[in-house]
Formats: C-alpha cells, structure tokens, sequence
C-alpha cells in the first residue's frame, strides 16, 4: 500500500519534476532543489515553536509557497489546513479550529516572503523520513463546500489518505512519463494527494492557478488532467469530432499528449462524455465526497459511459429507502464534523458506520454505479410528481450559449429556470433551445417559464462553490422576487 509516511523520505530518490509559473515564466524544482526548500521550511517552523499535532492554517492561491509549507507540516507532523480565500471563513474558523498559526501567500510570493529569511544553518536532524502518523492519526483538515451556506469541518485520517492513494494507483498505474496538471485550488486535499502521488511514483506535476489552465494545456502537453465539469464541457463546446481540422485543433488545444482525463465532484453530460470519447481522449467520471475520499472510477478496461464507475475495493455501498447512496469505508475519513454538535454529525455520519452522502443512485446488474440527483434538490410540483433537476440542467447546459442553468419548481404547478447564457446570447436563442429540451420530455418536466441571469453565475458573487457546483439556495435567494413573478405571485 502506497504509504503518505513515505512521502518525505523518498524525495532524494525522487525522478519525477515539479514545475510552477513565477512571474510569468515557468520554472522547475526537482529534487534537490525541493529537499534544500524543505529543509528550511522546517527549521524555520520549528523555530516558531509549533508541536507535533498543531493545526497550521495555509491561506493562498496555488504557488511553490503553498507546497512546500504543506510538504513542511507533513515532514513535522503538524495538521495542514488549507482554506478557500473567497469561501471559507477563515478569519473565524482558525479561532474556531484551535489553529496555532495561518500563513497567507500573497500572489506570486516565494516561500521565504512568507516564512521569513531561509536560514543558513537549517537543521536537517530526521528530516528525510519526516514524522511517522499512526494509521489514525489527523494529517489534515477538509470543509465541506458549504452549499448551505454552512461550512463543516473534517479531519482527516492517515491511513484515508494511504486507502486513497491505494485505489488511484491501481487503476491508473501513474510513473515515469506521465504528467499531470493541476489547477484546482490546493486547499481541496486530493489536489495534495496528487503531489504525493508524484513524490511516491515518480511522476511530474505541472501545478497553476486556474486562469492558466488553458495556456498550460497548451504547453506543458500533460499526460493527465484533472478538472470539474464545467471546464472540460467548456473546453469541447464548439468542437465537432467528425470533422477533422476541429478534431485536431482541439487535440493541438489540448496538448496532444492526453493518457487520459479525470473528472468529478459533480455530475457531467453523457454527450460531453461521448464527445471526448470521440475525439480519442478518455474522459472517466468518478463519485466521492470529503466525508468519505473516493468511492467509484471508471477507469481504463472498466468504463461506462454514463456511470460514476464500479465501487472501489474498500468501500461498500447501498441504498435507503429514498434510493440514498450510503458508504461505509474500510478505512474510513473520520466518523464525525469537527465543528458541528454530535446530533448534526450523525445525521451524516450514521451510527451503523455509513455515510449518508445526500446523492440519490443505483447500481446496474454489472457493478456500475449511477448518481441520479440530490436528495434535498428534488423539486415536488404541486401534483406531488417529483423532478430530478440534474439532468435537465445538464441537458440545457449540452448547448454552447448556455453556460448555466437551475431548475425550480417546488409547491408550484410547473418547472421554472434561471438560465446564464454566453455573452452576445439573444433571447430568442435561449428560448430555442429550452424548446428543444422540452420536446423530447414528458409535459411535467418541461419548462415553462425562464428568465436569464444579467450577470455570470461565478464564484466572486457567491452563486458558485469552490469546485464550481451551484449554489442552489443562494440563487434562489438572488432572484426570488423574479422567479416569483414568472409564476404570477
């Protein structure tokens, strides 16, 4: 079993390269470079007088800085938190959390503008096997996205992380040749579990910010990348496979080294699948959420267009009798929110050891697993007939001047949608292709009303969470008085 315990101790042997842009241009660390960095990072810690199990707080945007303090904590056995900047209350929360100290990184700034002068007589004593976590000890803190507007709390557990790096590698077999590009925010752990993944095997990783996913496609040629939805189906729209030049122009947009494609966290399009699986790139969809790390893949020789893959070894799964997926884990996250009464865990974390995850689903009569929609964003119209709004969503999303769309329609007759086109979109074009959603479904899950967003549904303005789902509530909230005029009321 790959082992986070190894991590530090195998960065003298490492093979592997990391690269970053600083200051525009890009610029590589390979191992020594990384074991001198580490080396100072630590001692400079240590001098600050932090203990084993201390929880330190990382504050910034992805960066060599954010790295290295993380590879830091995990070579002294302190708690690494990371915090969404824009999100997270994180001002509140490290008072909330007992953090001992936050490092914010500025953009752009190196590691010794936030720790402080490298020093010149850094202490390597026991450095390069780094500290030894017990299987159920806390090498990190994750948050659930806050959806709700409720952020939650969650330790994570060593040996999680080791179950997790376990079942990635034995569907995909990463190592020398392949690289990797991230660009999801650093603060959500299995980006962190992707740098521990090329420590232990060998492997690059080119690591941005997000608005620098797209040029580094381009020119880093990566062998895996790892997205949300929302960028892969982005990417492809206005790409037609069957015609040659677009289908080269989008393996040029893309590199044209892709292995392979990861994506999750929220449901994609079965056509934005198809379409990357005609234009020669695989693109698996997997299922998992903080309070349990991963739970299915689809990955090469099991793949299943549609599905969120088979169920990983260590995890087994069933269903309540809201057709519920629970999840009980071998080696499980934690049992229990950090933050939250023990009556708000459990109603998550169940007393039979499963996790309620929320998700409604059902596995097919070959092992495959199917997320159906969300337990609390089921719409019931005023006959009592129940809408899944996930898939009409996606459907409306399949066109390439929608960018986003939500669904609701609970207590009132008919459905009604707040829809985010692309800029320059007419009306009339919007309304186009909502009739052309609604005539391949049945009279009550047709749309009948919509109105359009004056502005993008992002982050910044709260409408989106960190992984780029949406924020249900809060768009309700931002347009209830026209939503409510669409129905009259």
């Amino acid at each position: 079993m790959p082992h986070v315990n190894r991590v530090i101790g195998r960065i003298p042997e490492w093979k592997g390269t990391f690269l970053f842009y600083e200051g525009g241009r890009p610029v590589v660390r390979r191992a020594a470079e990384l074991q001198s960095d580490l080396r100072k990072a630590v001692t400079l810690l240590r001098r600050e007088g932090l203990q084993r199990g201390d929880r330190i707080g990382i504050v910034g945007a992805n960066s060599y800085a954010w790295i290295l303090l993380d590879l830091a904590c995990l070579a002294c056995g302190f708690v690494s938190v990371g915090f969404d900047p824009i999100h997270h209350r994180w001002k509140e929360l490290q008072s909330e959390l007992g953090l001992r100290r936050t490092y914010e990184i500025p953009d752009g700034a190196t590691p010794w503008q936030v720790l402080g002068a490298p020093p010149e007589d850094a202490d390597d004593a026991g450095l390069l096997q780094g500290h030894a976590f017990g299987p159920d000890d806390i090498i990190g803190m994750k948050f659930t996205s806050g959806s709700t507007g409720e952020t939650k709390a969650i330790e994570l557990k060593r040996k999680s992380v080791d179950d997790t790096l376990t079942n990635v590698q034995g569907m995909f077999h990463h190592g020398p040749g392949d690289k990797f590009l991230l660009f999801l925010p650093l603060y959500l752990n299995q980006q962190r579990f992707w740098i521990y993944s090329s420590l232990l095997f060998d492997h690059d990783a080119v690591v941005v910010q997000y608005r620098l996913a797209v040029m580094a496609l381009r020119r880093e040629r990566p062998t895996v990348v790892m997205g949300v939805p929302e960028f892969f189906t982005s990417l492809i729209k206005g790409f037609d496979p069957a015609v040659p030049e677009q289908k080269e122009r989008f393996r040029e947009l893309m590199g044209g080294n892709i292995r392979y494609l990861w994506t999750g966290s929220a449901p994609i399009s079965l056509s934005t699948l198809k379409a990357y699986e005609a234009m020669g790139m695989p693109l698996f969809q997997g299922y998992g959420m903080n309070e349990t790390c991963i739970i299915s893949k689809n990955h090469p020789g099991q793949d299943r267009l549609g599905s969120v893959g088979k169920v990983v070894p260590s995890k087994s799964v069933r269903f309540d009798d809201e057709g519920q997926i629970l999840v009980k884990s071998t080696h499980e996250v934690n049992v229990r929110y950090a933050n939250v009464p023990a009556d708000v865990s459990a109603l998550t974390f169940r007393p039979d050891g499963y996790v309620a995850t929320g998700d409604l689903g059902h596995l097919d009569a070959d092992g495959y697993l199917y997320v159906t929609g969300r337990v609390k964003d089921i719409v019931v119209l005023s006959s009592g007939r129940k809408v899944s709004p996930i898939p009409l969503e996606n459907r409306l999303e399949e066109a390439a001047c929608i960018d986003k769309a939500v669904v609701f329609g609970s207590g009132q007759s008919h459905l009604a949608a707040v829809i985010s086109a692309v800029p320059g979109t007419a009306h009339g074009d919007v309304e186009a292709v909502v009739a052309g959603v609604n005539a391949r479904l049945p009279e009550d899950e047709r749309i009948r009303k919509f109105l359009l967003a004056p502005e993008p549904l992002t982050r910044e303005n709260g409408l989106l969470t960190s992984q780029f789902k949406v924020r249900r509530n809060a768009v309700w909230v931002r347009y209830e008085r026209e939503l409510l005029a669409l129905y009259g009321a």
